[in-house]
């Protein structure tokens, strides 16, 4: 629909990786800092493309529900052929959560 469009359509997902306080297998005290990084590595190994494969009680177990936001994008962006480009990550142990910012530019 977006590609055909004679509009120009931005498609944003903004959200927090894992949450401290969602993450009951580390007592709620601190993210899944580790599911963090396979996410990120699969930005820049192309699997984002398969994050809707994801089952729901793996996002649950590291508390990534927020995850979901860049499931959809992914999902439109594979759609429309876009690679993302990470423009930086910040890993928290201390802060509530991980964040992870990327653009996917038109081809």
């Amino acid at each position: 629909f977006f590609a055909a469009s004679p509009w120009r359509v931005a498609i944003v997902a903004s959200s927090s990786w894992s949450h401290g306080s969602l993450t009951a297998k580390h007592r709620r005290l601190y993210p899944d800092v580790v599911a963090d990084r396979r996410l990120r590595a699969d930005l820049d190994g192309g699997s984002w493309t398969r994050w809707g494969e994801l089952s729901r009680d793996s996002i649950e177990d590291a508390g990534q529900h927020e995850v979901l936001n860049w499931i959809c994008l992914a999902g439109a962006m594979a759609a429309l052929g876009r690679r993302p480009q990470v423009v930086d990550f910040v890993e928290s142990w201390v802060f509530n959560s991980s964040k992870c910012f990327a653009v996917f530019p038109p081809g």
